[in-house]
């Protein structure tokens, strides 16, 4: 099953948090190859933005690192923009819209995410703070 990852899955297995150890755990599994998660340059340039900016320490080099799992990127195109713009979610931002329309064009129906937002996106929102949740994902169970 493929699915698609949000900017803070990047950013909090980078962190000491309570999400750590999920969020780590789906990097692992994509660097592995046992796993097919997906991403856009539009959520690595969110964690670009977060590593250059110091507002977070630990995050030098998340960015490349991350790149190099995700590799290649969906392409965030002209049909993904038109359908983030038609997405009625009241609690999702303008970037998370738009990979909402990134997952909705490449037939991507799972988005791992901390950000319950997705939640009225139309898409099934996995919370990597979930450890069963996630786990259930990587073994490739849709519930």
């Amino acid at each position: 099953m493929t699915f698609f990852v949000d900017a803070n899955v990047v950013v909090y297995s980078a962190v000491e948090c309570d999400y750590r150890p999920g969020c780590l755990g789906v990097l692992e599994a994509i660097a592995t190859g046992t796993a097919d998660g997906r991403t856009s340059a539009s959520v690595l340039e969110e964690v670009w933005h977060l590593e250059r900016s110091g507002k977070v320490g630990g995050l030098t080099g998340l960015t490349e690192r991350a790149l190099e799992i995700f590799s290649p990127l969906l392409p965030v195109t002209d049909a993904a923009f038109r359908r983030a713009l038609a997405i009625d979610a009241p609690r999702l931002g303008t970037n998370d819209r738009l990979h909402a329309g990134t997952c909705i064009e490449h037939a991507i129906g799972v988005i791992v995410s901390a950000d319950a937002g997705f939640d009225s996106s139309g898409l099934r929102r996995v919370d990597p703070g979930d450890l069963r949740g996630t786990r259930r994902l990587l073994q490739g169970r849709s519930g």
